[in-house]
């Protein structure tokens, strides 16, 4: 069996990979900075697994958990300013890699380790979480639905419990905080550009119980991930569930926070507040994720997904890619997306039996 290693053990979202390992019976080794919190994050796990004390800074001490495990999980971010160094040791040292990052400038500094990571042998899997696994599995399933693919618009939405900041994690907040006044990339005419948070709308059909509903663009991964698969795309957007006053205010935002003293203001005020929602908050969390592709010949396709709980998700994807690639199950290898690295339907499937996702597609009449 492989050897599967989590780095940030002891935060809120591996923590919850932790469970998701042992819920399995998967033997594995818990890193992180604090050896007191990772050994507290691990209690009680029969048999107790090995804890590493990794500081993300201190190249050989990577080197050598790379060195001893087949497959590495990080959860540490913002992956921006922590992320580099963990991914260059797993390229570098062959290993295996999955990761949750949400961090469209991340994802896209990843993917130009494409070639060493070819030659290596590895397959490393940036952005396997809530976002933007979804997007680019379904994305996929939707583009090859149609003839001719052109277009390809994912949205998000996240219902219950007030909005998404309301449940997010302490590191999600913080990653969110580290990106104030960056501007995104969208796919437009076959290639990237920046674009400004919410400059464009759409109206996005999600599944029931969500409906639809308003959404604006952010700068998401789908935009890197989808033309990698589906290379004869001319455009792909990310949008997220907004309404009109509240996209207005987004747009705003973006451009105060252009200024410094607001965005260090306003990265202090994000940052406070809690680890990350109880398990009974976060179960109450509904969320959808639509992929809209438009065909050459004015066909429309799309596929769907809904469930419960955007954290328990993430750590499910992020196990169940870790398993894959350690069983020899990946596609290829490379820096790839979740669509390039496991087979979107299958990947879907497996997922629904263990938890409560859905999903469908809709096929041109």
């Amino acid at each position: 069996m492989a050897t599967i290693g989590v780095l940030g053990a002891s935060g809120y979202t591996g923590r919850l990979v932790v469970r998701a390992l042992a819920a399995r019976g998967i033997a594995f080794v818990a890193a992180g900075r604090d050896r007191g919190r990772v050994e507290e994050a691990v209690a009680g796990i029969a048999p107790a697994p090995q804890v590493r004390v990794i500081d993300v800074h201190d190249r050989p001490v990577l080197d050598d958990l790379c060195d001893e495990l087949d497959v590495l999980i990080t959860t540490v971010g913002p992956f921006q300013e922590l992320g580099r160094p963990v991914l260059e040791a797993a390229v570098t040292r062959g290993c295996h890699y999955v990761d949750s990052t949400g961090e469209q400038g991340f994802i896209r500094w990843a993917y130009g380790l494409d070639a060493r990571a070819r030659e290596r042998g590895v397959c490393a899997l940036p952005a396997c979480g809530y976002d933007y696994v979804p997007g680019d599995l379904l994305a996929s399933i939707a583009a090859d639905a149609v003839e001719v693919p052109r277009e390809v618009h994912v949205a998000y939405a996240v219902k219950g419990v007030g909005s998404l900041l309301t449940v997010a994690s302490k590191g999600t907040r913080r990653t969110l905080a580290s990106m104030l006044g960056e501007d995104g990339v969208a796919y437009v005419d076959g290639e990237l550009r920046r674009e400004r948070m919410a400059s464009t709308r759409r109206l996005a059909w999600f599944p029931k119980p969500v409906g639809p509903a308003h959404a604006a663009s952010f700068p998401g991964g789908e935009p890197l991930m989808v033309p990698r698969h589906h290379p004869g795309v001319s455009t792909v957007r990310t949008y997220l569930q907004l309404p009109s006053m509240l996209a207005e205010g987004a747009q705003f935002l973006a451009t105060v926070t252009r200024w410094d003293p607001a965005a260090a203001g306003l990265r202090k005020l994000i940052t406070l507040g809690p680890e990350g929602p109880s398990r009974e908050r976060g179960s109450a969390v509904r969320w959808a994720c639509v992929a809209e592709v438009e065909a050459a010949d004015g066909t429309l396709s799309r596929a769907w997904a809904n469930a419960t709980d955007v954290y328990g998700l993430t750590a499910e994807f992020l196990v169940s890619a870790a398993v894959a690639l350690g069983d020899g199950g990946a596609l290829t290898t490379g820096v790839v997306s979740p669509a390039q690295a496991l087979d979107p339907a299958a990947w879907l499937d497996q997922l629904a039996d263990g938890t409560d996702l859905r999903w469908s597609v809709k096929r041109p009449a």
